[in-house]
């Protein structure tokens, strides 16, 4: 089963920083990947200032991969969609340069690993439909947990 789940966060010299999270117990049951399709320049961003995002992953234990994924400028280029695909691993975006504020958004898609006991399609059953919730939505990279 595959969902999909509204990601977005701001960035601003207030809080540079956003972290998507993904848990390692999560990423035994499930596969989830974090798509990146706007990435906007506030209305009160200052006019001639360069704002410049970050993205951040990990590569592997010891090496991280940084590189500027938008440049943004008022009066310029306010809006960039990009199309990012961060699979499978947390990213931290962050403002390196301005004091946006800068909109990311986007969408989680999560779907889940199938067990291989789970390959013959008479075992599933369908009518537990219901007690599958989708992940809670992220504000700059918290997760919001339901009471």
């Amino acid at each position: 089963m595959e969902t999909e789940s509204f990601y977005g966060v701001e960035l601003s010299d207030k809080d540079p920083l956003a972290q998507f999270e993904v848990d390692e117990t999560d990423k035994e049951v499930t596969v989830q990947q974090l798509i990146i399709k706007q990435i906007s320049l506030g209305a009160e961003a200052k006019s001639g200032e360069f704002n410049v995002v970050q993205a951040e992953v990990k590569i592997n234990e010891k090496e991280t991969l940084k590189i500027p994924v938008a440049v943004l400028k008022a009066g310029e280029t306010r809006v960039l969609r990009p199309n990012l695909e961060f699979p499978s691993d947390s990213v931290t975006f962050k403002l390196t340069q301005g004091s946006g504020p800068v909109y990311i958004c986007g969408k989680n898609v999560v779907s889940e690993i199938m067990n291989e006991e789970w390959n013959n399609d008479d075992d599933i059953d369908d009518d537990d439909d219901d007690d599958d919730e989708p992940p809670p939505p992220q504000q700059n990279g918290k997760n919001i947990k339901k009471k």
